[in-house]
């Protein structure tokens, strides 16, 4: 009789670090964060709310809320629908897309700023977005200058929000969805890896090899 031990199951392996992680994507029009988001959520196996999407399902076009409503209708919205999505991602990991002006509002950013919740601003020259933008789909892109112009000075007056809520900024210029992706991927796994290990960190370690 064959004594042998059975070899033991190989453990599954754990999922990327990145895929416990609470992912807000942010970003100007045309900045590609309904694409990337898609590609992140396969990636890492996680939901994805994309909030213009939601305000489309429930409430009709977007550039429609705006021509019969105005902004100040759609921004109410707007606002319930990522009030409600922003608090859904503390319950469990996920990624959330945001339009790109619900930075705008105070309480939004408020939300942004848990802990527990990292939000990836996507950055995009005004070269590739002039290859994007379709005016008549983005009504705020609309008025006396050219869409690129009015997208600049859109992007300019949000850029103190922006810079307000990131936790990182990830280059999306001249750069395939795919390898965005890849970069949100490898950043987020760091920032994972380094909560970890401040989870076991010597607090009178003071990083220099020297005890406090």
């Amino acid at each position: 009789m064959n004594h042998t031990p059975l070899p033991k199951p190989v453990p599954p392996l754990e999922p990327v670090p990145a895929a416990l992680s609470r992912i807000v994507l942010s970003g100007p029009p045309a900045a590609g964060k309904s694409t990337i988001g898609r590609l992140l959520a396969d990636r890492l196996g996680l939901p994805l709310t994309d909030t213009d999407a939601n305000i489309v399902d429930k409430y009709g076009v977007i550039s429609e809320i705006f021509v019969e409503r105005g902004e100040d209708h759609f921004r109410r919205i707007e606002r319930e629908v990522v009030r409600r999505a922003l608090r859904r991602l503390l319950d469990r990991p996920g990624i959330v897309s945001l339009g790109g002006g619900a930075i705008l509002n105070p309480g939004t950013r408020a939300q942004l700023r848990h802990p527990a919740i990292k939000v990836v601003h996507i950055d995009i020259d005004v070269d590739t977005v002039a290859q994007r933008l379709t005016a008549p789909h983005r009504p705020l892109l609309r008025g006396a200058g050219s869409p690129v112009e009015n997208w600049l000075a859109l992007v300019n007056e949000r850029e103190p929000l922006y810079e307000q809520v990131a936790t990182f900024r990830v280059q999306a210029s001249n750069s395939p969805p795919s390898t965005v992706v890849n970069r949100v991927v490898d950043v987020l796994t760091g920032l994972q890896r380094a909560e970890e290990y401040a989870k076991y960190a010597d607090p009178d370690d003071d990083g220099s090899g020297q005890q406090r």
